[in-house]
C-alpha cells in the first residue's frame, strides 16, 4: 500500500555532501560508472512527524549494459521518528542484461504507529483510532522485456502484522472489521509495466503504466482470501521553458475478504497530499491528480498540484458527493543533477485537512 512505501523517503548516509555536490557539477567521464549518493536522513510527514537516521543510495549499470542504459538503484536505510517508529528497509530496482529484465522490490522491517479513520465514507471527519504494529515486509517483482518499454512478469507480496497496542473500546478492539487482529498476507500476481520515461527520478516526457492482477488465500500462505485488480498510469509533458506537466491516474478494485490494512487508501506522500495516510479507505479506489513542475534557479524548483479521489465498498456506491479534493504547492532541491534526484517540500490541502511533507523523490 502506498502509505507504507517508506523507501521513497530521504535515505542517504552521512557522507561528504560538499564533495558529492561539487562532483556532480562536472560532466561525468563515464555515465555508466558506479555511484553512491550520501546525505543524512531527515524528513517530516503528518504521520511520522520528524524522523532521522542513516542510509545510502547507489545507482549503477551492469557490466554488459550499453553506454547510457537505464541505471539500476539500491537503497538501504534505518530511521527513527518522533513518534517512536522504527523503519528498516532495503528497496531496489535492477535492470540486468541491458534492460531485458526488470527486477524490483523491497525487504524491510517496521515498527509503526498507525491512524485508523474507519472504512468507507460514513465516518465523521473527526473519527480516529490509533494502533501500533510491527511487521516484516517482502515485495518481489520479476518482469521480462516483451517489446521496447513493455515488461510482463510475476509478483509476490508478504506482510505479517502483529498489533502491539489498540484503542480500547474502538472498532479494532471490538473486531468489527476484517484484519482487526492483524495477520499475515501472502499473495502472488501477474503484472505488466510500460515505461517510456526519459528519466527514472524526474521524467519530463513519456509514459509509466503499471497494471496487475493479484490474489491471496490459504493456498498462497495468507490468512485472508481476496483478489485485487489495479492500474496506475502517469504521463509527462514538457511545457514552456523546462517546465513539466505530470498527470497520474490510479484505480484499484478489490473483492473478497480484504483486511482493512490492505485496502487502497487516499492520503500520504503520494496520493492526494493534504490527507493523513489512510484517511479514506475501502475496497475500491479512484484517484486523478496533476502537477506542474518548474525549475527556478541553481538547484531550486517549484511545483503546484491538485486532484480528486474517492473510495467505495461497491461499484454502484461510487458517488460524486464522496469526492475528496486536494491542492497544494511545494519546492524542490536537486541533490543529484545528473540523475535529477530531488528533495521535495510540499504543503497540501484537502477537505477539512492539510499537511506538510519533507521527503525524497516525486509523488508520481
Amino acid at each position: 500500500m502506498n502509505y507504507r512505501k517508506i523507501g521513497l523517503w530521504v535515505v542517504f548516509c552521512s557522507t561528504l555532501l560538499t564533495q558529492t555536490l561539487s562532483a556532480q557539477n562536472a560532466a561525468p567521464k563515464n555515465p555508466n560508472r558506479f555511484k553512491i549518493i550520501g546525505l543524512p536522513v531527515f524528513f517530516f510527514t503528518p504521520d511520522t512527524k520528524f524522523g532521522g537516521g542513516a542510509g545510502g543510495l547507489s545507482t549503477f549499470n551492469f557490466p554488459k549494459d550499453t553506454l547510457g542504459a537505464r541505471r539500476s538503484s539500491v537503497t538501504v536505510g534505518a530511521v527513527y521518528t518522533q513518534l517512536n517508529q522504527l523503519l528498516l528497509y532495503f528497496p531496489f530496482q535492477l535492470f540486468p542484461n541491458n534492460q531485458h529484465y526488470w527486477v524490483s522490490g523491497e525487504v524491510g522491517y517496521y515498527r509503526y504507529l498507525f491512524n485508523y479513520f474507519g472504512t468507507g465514507n460514513g465516518f465523521s471527519p473527526d473519527f480516529i483510532e490509533k494502533y501500533d504494529a510491527t511487521f516484516p515486509r517482502i515485495r518481489l517483482n520479476f518482469s521480462k522485456k516483451i517489446s521496447p518499454g513493455l515488461y510482463a512478469g510475476l509478483r509476490y507480496a508478504y506482510d505479517d502484522f502483529t498489533f502491539t497496542r489498540i484503542d480500547l473500546g474502538g472498532e479494532l478492539d471490538r473486531n468489527t472489521v476484517v484484519g482487526a487482529n492483524g495477520g499475515r498476507i501472502s499473495g502472488v500476481g501477474a503484472g505488466i509495466n510500460y515505461d517510456t520515461r526519459n528519466s527514472l527520478f524526474f521524467p519530463t516526457r513519456g509514459w509509466l503504466l503499471d497494471a496487475s492482477i493479484y490474489g491471496e488465500s490459504r493456498v498462497t500462505g495468507s490468512q485472508f482470501s481476496y483478489r485485487r485488480f489495479s492500474a496506475d498510469a502517469s504521463h509527462y509533458w514538457e511545457i514552456g521553458k523546462k517546465g513539466v506537466f505530470a498527470l497520474n491516474g490510479v484505480s484499484v478494485f478489490s473483492f473478497g475478504e480484504v483486511p482493512f490494512h490492505q485496502m487502497p487508501v487516499i492520503g500520504g506522500t503520494k496520493r492526494l497530499r493534504g490527507y493523513f495516510e489512510g484517511k479514506y479507505r475501502d475496497n475500491h479506489l479512484l484517484v486523478l491528480q496533476a502537477e506542474y513542475r518548474q525549475p527556478l534557479f541553481w538547484r531550486l524548483g517549484a511545483v503546484v498540484f491538485g486532484g480528486v479521489g474517492l473510495v467505495s465498498d461497491r461499484f454502484e456506491n461510487f458517488a460524486l458527493r464522496h469526492t475528496r479534493p486536494h491542492a497544494g504547492t511545494g519546492l524542490r532541491f536537486t541533490i543529484d543533477k545528473a540523475q535529477k534526484i530531488n528533495i521535495r517540500a510540499d504543503y497540501g490541502w484537502g477537505y477539512q485537512s492539510s499537511g506538510f511533507y519533507l521527503t525524497f523523490g516525486e509523488a508520481f
